[in-house]
């Protein structure tokens, strides 16, 4: 999954926006009103770790396609990285690495964005755009986690001659998309990934 860069000093977000904060393997932030947790022997990646996956992702997409290296750093402005956890050290992968992204981005300028869906439409555009091969599931379905409705869409692509299967979640939140992008490759990785969002608790 390709990632964008989360520094604050250049964000376009409220001052009182929130990254989180994690302790005793429970991410929790208070912009949001979010709470889940996540199991410890997955590996969460600090703000430093994020920034060099970002840069490797959008450097890959530069090259690869311009205007979509473009697409996405335009974005960097409105789009912050909240969480990110993977199943290996990222440094010492076997195999795919199978990972959770949680992703919010101010859609607030946007009125054709009122709900989780019309934010996946877009970004089911721009994925087809990449040379990861997406195929997504022809209609968007709903889950309720933490009390809250989201819309899911369900993609498979292949990343590293890996093939991959993708779920994303996503909610507008406070003139935010708050979304949550499952990556697995198979049933032991998704059950485990699905504990998680399972956890969700939003206020």
């Amino acid at each position: 999954m390709f990632v964008i860069s989360c520094k604050k000093e250049v964000k376009n977000l409220p001052e009182d926006f929130d990254f989180g904060d994690t302790k005793d393997n429970t991410y929790t932030n208070a912009y949001f009103g979010l709470t889940f947790n996540y199991p410890e022997a997955w590996y969460q990646q600090s703000k430093h770790d994020i920034k060099a996956i970002t840069d490797k992702g959008e450097k890959y997409l530069a090259r690869e396609n311009t205007k979509m290296g473009s697409i996405l750093k335009a974005s960097q402005i409105n789009t912050a990285y909240l969480f990110s956890l993977f199943k290996y050290p990222v440094k010492e992968p076997q195999g795919y690495n199978a990972s959770l992204s949680v992703i919010a981005e101010n859609v607030g300028g946007n009125p054709k964005i009122t709900r989780g869906r019309d934010y996946l439409f877009n970004s089911k555009e721009l994925l087809k755009e990449t040379p990861a091969g997406f195929e997504f599931e022809e209609d968007f379905d709903t889950k309720t986690l933490g009390g809250k409705t989201f819309d899911v869409m369900r993609a498979k692509a292949t990343f590293g001659g890996y093939p991959v299967n993708q779920e994303f979640y996503s909610i507008v939140r406070y003139g935010f998309s708050l979304s949550f992008i499952l990556s697995y490759t198979n049933e032991e990785e998704k059950a485990v990934l699905h504990e998680i969002i399972d956890s969700i608790d939003l206020e």
